[in-house]
């Protein structure tokens, strides 16, 4: 990978037209480890779209020539595992203002279900609701159905986003719905499947949940509409934010 130059701190924070933003750049600074060039290429992004947008184009495409130069050979396990935990803390530096109308939002809670292993569409979740004014509990990867289901009892939460990747968890996905169901019988609940299972829609309209999100544009689309709902009924909560879609 080639060496690239230092960040001049005096056009640090000049803004960066969006075609210098590309796929190929991002994921040689996270193979890389560097998660401050990372960062400040996903912050540049944001300034001309919303944070859903750049992570389902500039994030997902760079994500997707990591996984693809593994399967070729053309990186090494170390790479892809180092551009993943790259992502990761880039991901904590661009993360939305936290002030405290972060705490008094509507609750939603996000969880990987039983045996998946993959947190980053959580944690890329995890902002696009911030951003709308979501109180966000993420639970992380590998969740038990019943601390998923202890935990929904404890918080009263509006949302609930589950994430799976694998055909074969779909029989995880229907336990931790049924435990989230039980644990909120007063069926004011709404459960999102996110993932790539969620992809497959002969099986997410096997599975009882509300909505199946192939995107985060479609989650953040799906979580505004429950939002709204909530405002309705309580005028007090107020509208959620919107993910700019420019």
């Amino acid at each position: 990978m080639p060496n690239l130059p230092p960040v001049d701190p005096g056009r640090a924070a000049a803004p960066v037209a969006a075609t210098t933003l590309t796929p190929e750049l991002l994921a040689s600074l996270l193979a890389d480890g560097d998660d401050e060039l990372a960062a400040w290429t996903l912050q540049n992004a944001l300034a001309e779209r919303g944070r859903a947008r750049v992570f389902d184009g500039l994030l997902r495409d760079a994500m997707a020539l990591v996984g693809e130069r593994w399967r070729s050979g053309r990186w090494s396990v170390a790479e892809e595992h180092l551009a993943s935990q790259t992502l990761l803390r880039a991901l904590e530096r661009i993360r939305p203002p936290q002030g405290p109308e972060s705490r008094v939002g509507p609750l939603a809670v996000l969880a990987g279900v039983t045996g998946e292993q993959h947190g980053l569409g959580l944690a890329c979740l995890d902002q696009v609701l911030r951003d709308q004014g979501w109180s966000v509990a993420n639970l992380g990867p590998d969740v038990p159905p019943a601390d998923l289901a202890r935990f929904l009892a404890r918080n009263h939460a509006d949302l609930l986003a589950l994430s799976a990747s694998l055909p074969d968890r779909e029989p995880a996905v229907r336990d931790a719905v049924a435990a989230a169901r039980a644990a909120r019988a007063d069926a004011g609940l709404a459960i999102m499947l996110g993932g790539a299972l969620a992809a497959d829609k002969v099986v997410a309209e096997r599975l009882d949940v509300d909505f199946a999100a192939d995107s985060l544009v479609a989650a953040a689309g799906f979580a505004r509409t429950v939002a709204d709902g909530l405002s309705d009924s309580d005028p007090a909560l107020g509208p959620a934010g919107e993910d700019s879609a420019g």
